[in-house]
């Protein structure tokens, strides 16, 4: 009825499950990257759990619709309190089966010569149960028997269970030991915070052609937050009933005793108790969770493994921290044997290739290039890639670092094929699922902050599994701040004038990364307005990296750096971007490893965060200023940066207590491979 009054295409919150308005909240975006995982596992059961409204079906359609369904055949089937019995043949219907009045023999045999058949035509097998807390403990458990179907290696179906909170009470019942052990995942959706709720109202207006008619006040966005408690299916059915009380009124404005009453009449409707104002509803945050195949026991078993380490960078700065681990290893007599993986374009790692030379390392090296475009494509390349490395080296342990998706993939792989994982973690950079689950699978435990050791103690690691070393890439930053290329020498393809400026006038170093997502050319934009807004104040660097370069190239927005005042230079190798680094007055950026540089290097850092508000680039200006001066930064979000906590003193030798530790570690008796076991 709104819809043409407005200006949008369509309806913009109906109630039906619909992936094209998937929305990645923190929450939605950190259980689909996991289901995803699970998918590429091609066994075993994934639980995806979450209140009435929360999205699981929506989440669970997006994720079917990025799968290839010329290799995976996806069945759906909603549980409303089947039998044992029921539920085969449901299974049977949903696979296009005619199970007819097939006995259960029957039914079982056919569902498996169907799976077989798939596997023939190297297809595999994805079952998805809605609701499934309605199914009882004997529909649970034919659903494993299912389970137990393999080929050779292969198992032949996998099954998601979705379903209300109900589901995860069923599930650790005594009864369900079993089949709690072929659960390889399990994910629980929790409400949408404030700000996510609001980028979540905008999202899906925006999808049919929003242009801010009516408007919406920020306060009434808290007020939408308030009374949906952040829950989709709440928000939608709030959503919907204010574009409809704005067109009936004619206004163009949504405000916060708008919301307040069109939410008050319709809780009227329905009898509910309307919450006292201001008293916010609690949320409890998304929860991602690893859950032990078999409870992968660590029993002591010698398997004969003494392959080389296999050391995994998924990241130009993973590559770094791992050039110091190596030439640490290098220079001690008792070290393992290593090989290097590179997992990325090779491009990006060439820039770090002078470091390897100044290190002196003669390691050798596999690179996997990942040619797959989509996220889970990728993930199953690496995967497959991956395992069969291990399956050639056998390695004595997998040493990861970082918390990159194929960082991740290698994990699982190392896991499942029973071999020992260490973690060497930067931290302080953002709670991520990837980093929560890669610890979970870890024997060995380096970490760089004293909160992450003194959180793994206290998750029950063993002392002699946990050491708390430093940050690699502060050992780099030193390391090749000694190399002989100085910053004239890095500023070499700018020209005299504009070299003779910085060196007079000193620089701001920019160093970003590249957005995602719808806000992308939004998030862009505001940064070019930061970096200009900055360089009125001190000249400007900015190497950006290749990817970047391009995104700016294809928007349109390089010629908006169009400056006196700032240089544009071509992506630098490791010691080049270290010497910039080094001669920098400050520097402006939102990368955790870039921070640590900086302190390294005793450079006063400027952290961006844009929220897409429009008011970054004045933050940006007055915290430069405030720095510039030496006061105190104002509250914001762009502000002067330290980092707390780490060990050690200001020169740590993170690398050489890694090595000396690694080296014992994997010569003690704990280190042996352990066969994953699925019963």
């Amino acid at each position: 009825m709104y819809e043409s009054h407005f200006g949008l295409s369509g309806p913009p919150f109906s109630l039906n499950p619909d992936p094209t308005f998937y929305f990645q909240s923190k929450g939605h975006g950190n259980a689909l990257s996991y289901l995803r995982f699970g998918v590429h596992q091609s066994e075993g059961f994934v639980v995806v759990t979450g209140d009435i409204g929360a999205g699981k079906t929506t989440l669970v359609r997006a994720l079917l619709a990025e799968l290839d369904d010329r290799s995976i055949v996806a069945a759906q089937i909603v549980s409303t309190q089947l039998e044992a019995g029921d539920l085969l043949r449901s299974v049977a219907i949903a696979f296009g089966l005619a199970p007819k009045t097939l006995s259960k023999a029957e039914l079982i045999a056919s569902i498996e010569a169907f799976l077989t058949l798939l596997v023939t035509q190297n297809k595999r097998a994805l079952l998805i149960v809605d609701e499934a807390q309605n199914l009882n403990l004997q529909a649970i458990e034919e659903l494993r028997m299912l389970s137990n179907f393999q080929l050779g290696k292969h198992a032949l179906l996998q099954s998601f269970l979705v379903g209300q909170p109900e589901l995860r009470e069923l599930l650790t019942s005594k009864p369900m030991e079993q089949f709690r052990q072929r659960v390889i995942a399990s994910c629980h959706l929790g409400p949408m915070d404030q700000p996510e709720t609001r980028a979540y109202v905008e999202h899906r207006l925006r999808k049919v052609g929003w242009s801010d008619r009516p408007e919406i006040s920020a306060e009434a966005y808290a007020r939408i937050h308030f009374h949906s408690s952040g829950i989709p299916r709440r928000v939608n059915l709030l959503c919907n009933r204010l574009l409809l009380s704005a067109y009936l009124g004619t206004q163009d404005r949504i405000d916060a005793g708008t919301v307040d009453t069109v939410a008050g009449e319709a809780d009227a409707e329905v009898g509910r108790i309307a919450r006292p104002f201001g008293s916010e509803p609690r949320v409890a945050p998304a929860q991602v969770e690893l859950v032990p195949v078999a409870a992968r026991a660590r029993v002591a078993q010698d398997t004969g493994s003494d392959g080389p380490m296999l050391c995994v960078a998924a990241s130009r700065g993973d590559d770094v921290r791992m050039a110091m681990l190596l030439r640490a290893l290098q220079q001690r007599q008792a070290a393992p044997p290593v090989i290097l993986v590179r997992i990325g374009a090779t491009a990006e790692f060439e820039l770090n290739d002078a470091l390897f030379r100044q290190a002196g390392l003669d390691v050798p090296t596999i690179e996997l290039a990942v040619n797959e475009r989509t996220a889970p494509a990728r993930m199953a390349e690496v995967m497959r890639e991956f395992e069969a490395l291990v399956d050639l080296h056998r390695p004595t342990a997998v040493l990861v670092t970082g918390h990159e998706d194929a960082t991740l993939a290698c994990s699982l792989v190392a896991d499942k094929m029973g071999r020992p994982i260490v973690h060497v973690d930067a931290g302080s950079d953002g709670d991520t699922v990837n980093r929560a689950l890669i610890s979970r699978l870890s024997r060995l435990h380096c970490v760089a902050e004293q909160p992450a050791h003194a959180a793994l103690l206290a998750a029950g690691q063993r002392a002699d599994d946990v050491l708390l070393a430093g940050d690699m890439l502060a050992d780099a930053a030193r390391f090749a701040a000694d190399a002989a290329v100085t910053p004239a020498e890095a500023l070499a393809p700018l020209d005299d004038a504009k070299r003779g400026q910085l060196e007079r006038h000193g620089y701001c170093m920019v160093v970003v990364g590249s957005p995602s997502g719808a806000v992308e050319k939004r998030y862009l934009s505001e940064l070019l307005a930061v970096v200009r807004k900055v360089s009125a104040e001190i000249p400007v660097v900015w190497s950006p990296h290749a990817a970047l370069a391009a995104r700016l190239d294809a928007l349109g927005l390089r010629k908006m750096l169009r400056s006196e005042r700032i240089a544009l230079l071509p992506p630098r190798s490791y010691p080049e971007s270290i010497a910039l680094l080094g001669g920098a007055s400050c520097v402006l950026t939102d990368s955790h490893d870039v921070r640590i540089e900086a302190q390294a290097l005793d450079v006063p850092s400027l952290t961006l965060a844009i929220d897409g508000d429009g008011d970054a680039a004045d933050r940006g200006v007055q915290r430069l200023k405030d720095m510039r001066v030496g006061t105190a930064p104002a509250p914001g979000r762009l502000e002067m940066t330290t980092v707390r906590d780490r060990a050690g003193s200001d020169r740590d030798g993170a690398a050489e207590r890694i090595a000396d530790h690694l080296i014992r570690w994997v010569g003690s008796e704990r280190v042996v491979a352990v066969p994953r076991v699925v019963s």
